[in-house]
């Protein structure tokens, strides 16, 4: 009887490199990166679950995640914010992709078909139809070799057992993440043909051993690329050292894919890095959960519109807008921040609603008797609004590494004010540029600086002092503005203080 052509794909998957698929994957980090004890990994993981909260609404099929891969002590509850989207779902088929970190592929590594992966939690089957298209691909291979130590795929097993209850996996990992094997990974996740019950998951941490009041903007800035679903300048931005991901070729590849299966939203979930756990912010690495979907219009969706002269038409955007209620319980969450964490080292929790839930980027800033004291925050929206200032607060009065750390009996002598930013955007002109309205942040190769809309009125500045002066923060020469390899952002923001 003539082989199928299935047949005939699947002889050469299982020979293909030299490498003899059907020995079972079993656990490599297990005792390391998790506990190896089934009772202990389950309470972990439920716990991460259970305080995945906060999350917004998504409207629309879930195409992609972005997800962390350090200890699940670490980075889990991040990751938790994109499995806990999972729970209740379809989801039948995960096409689990990250970067080697110890075994050199040339191009890509596909470990199945034929092969369970195997975790504390149980076995998970890999979808033999899809490995085998991928083993026959270009550029993609079956190197068992790659995966016998590889973490970062393993780490995100015992939270889709967790909440799919049952699944199969496509587990693919890269390790030279050049333009070259980024752009064969992304081709051959294109063309994959699958249904809306598959996903694609892409693992990778973010910047590494950096301070946090460092690693934090960098980060930033390539978690805009993703919210933007712009790829490329994703690429860019890592090819330059501008932004860090160990698994940053992998983000791009399966960004890519995404958008070619329709992807036309992007959200943050959760970002955080291992100073959050560790106590230790001078060097920490970052961890990000973002989700990717395809929103279907629906016919009074307003955000566009065509008029009668075929041109598109983009609805104007409100401004931002905070209450005067909501000021104020932003100013009493970030003291009450403060007083706690100087007190017995505690981060409060508290209870807001509306506006105050949905992400947010700000600074706070303290001054005592009229003179800078610390000012910490984010450029992107990043946590919850309400989160961004409790933790910018605390950062502001401990992590300044301009000041010496507050002390409890200074507090009651502290002004607070706080600053909470629109998103960053891009100058096509310095004409865009108004004092007294935007704050600008320069970033040219690995110096970056930031100087908020009031810093410029406080000082009279005008726009030329004022890009000096942000490229002085950023430690570049002051006419560093006008260099072809400088980026200037501008951002506005809602001023407001006790």
């Amino acid at each position: 009887m003539p082989y199928s052509r299935l047949t005939l794909c699947l002889l050469y998957a299982l020979t293909v490199a030299g490498q003899v698929v059907g020995e079972d994957r079993h656990p490599a980090v297990a005792g390391a990166f998790y506990p190896a004890d089934s009772s202990a990994l389950a309470a972990m993981v439920q716990k991460h679950l259970a305080q995945a909260t906060d999350l917004p609404v998504i409207d629309g099929n879930i195409v992609a995640l972005i997800v962390p891969h350090a200890g699940l002590v670490y980075s889990g509850a991040i990751a938790a914010h994109s499995y806990k989207l999972l729970e209740g779902s379809d989801v039948n088929r995960v096409i689990l992709c990250g970067p080697s970190h110890r075994y050199p592929v040339k191009g890509a590594s596909v470990y199945g078909p034929g092969v369970n992966w195997h975790t504390p939690l149980g076995t998970v089957e890999c979808d033999n139809e899809l490995c085998t298209v991928l083993a026959a691909g270009k550029g993609i291979d079956v190197v068992a070799a790659a995966h016998a130590r590889e973490h970062s795929l393993e780490v995100q097993l015992p939270y889709l057992q967790s909440v799919l209850p049952d699944f199969t996996i496509v587990p693919v990992v890269v390790s030279y993440q050049d333009k070259h094997r980024i752009d064969m990974l992304a081709t051959a996740l294109e063309g994959l043909e699958y249904d809306s019950r598959t996903i694609m998951v892409a693992s990778t941490d973010w910047q590494h051993f950096k301070p946090s009041s460092v690693g934090a903007p960098m980060d930033s800035l390539g978690i805009a690329c993703l919210l933007d679903l712009d790829p490329d300048r994703l690429a860019t931005l890592l090819a330059s050292g501008r932004v860090e991901m160990c698994g940053g070729g992998v983000a791009v590849a399966v960004t890519r894919a995404a958008l070619s299966k329709g992807a036309n939203r992007a959200k943050l979930l959760r970002y955080g890095d291992s100073g959050d756990v560790s106590g230790d912010k001078q060097s920490v690495v970052g961890y990000a959960a973002v989700v990717l979907y395809r929103h279907s219009a629906k016919e009074n969706d307003k955000t566009k519109q065509a008029p009668d002269n075929g041109e598109l038409k983009v609805e104007k955007k409100e401004p931002y807008y905070l209450s005067a209620s909501q000021k104020k319980r932003l100013l009493q969450i970030a003291r009450q921040s403060i007083a706690d964490y100087l007190k017995d080292g505690a981060v409060p929790e508290f209870e807001v609603t509306g506006i105050l839930r949905e992400p947010g980027a700000a600074f706070v800033t303290l001054e005592k008797q009229g003179r800078l004291r610390g000012c910490i925050g984010y450029t992107q929206a990043v946590e919850p609004l309400y989160r961004t200032v409790s933790s910018c607060a605390i950062k502001a009065a401990v992590e300044d590494q301009r000041f010496t750390p507050v002390q409890a009996d200074e507090l009651a002598g502290l002004h607070i004010e706080i600053s909470v930013l629109t998103p960053l955007e891009e100058t096509a002109s310095l004409d865009e540029i108004e004092v007294g309205r935007d704050g600008l942040m320069i970033v040219m190769g690995r110096n970056r600086g930031l100087l908020l809309p009031q810093v410029a009125v406080d000082n009279g500045w005008d726009r030329d002092t004022f890009l000096e002066q942000t490229c002085r923060k950023a430690g570049l020469p002051p006419h560093a503005y006008k260099s072809p390899q400088a980026v200037i952002l501008k951002f506005q923001a809602v001023i407001f203080g006790e």
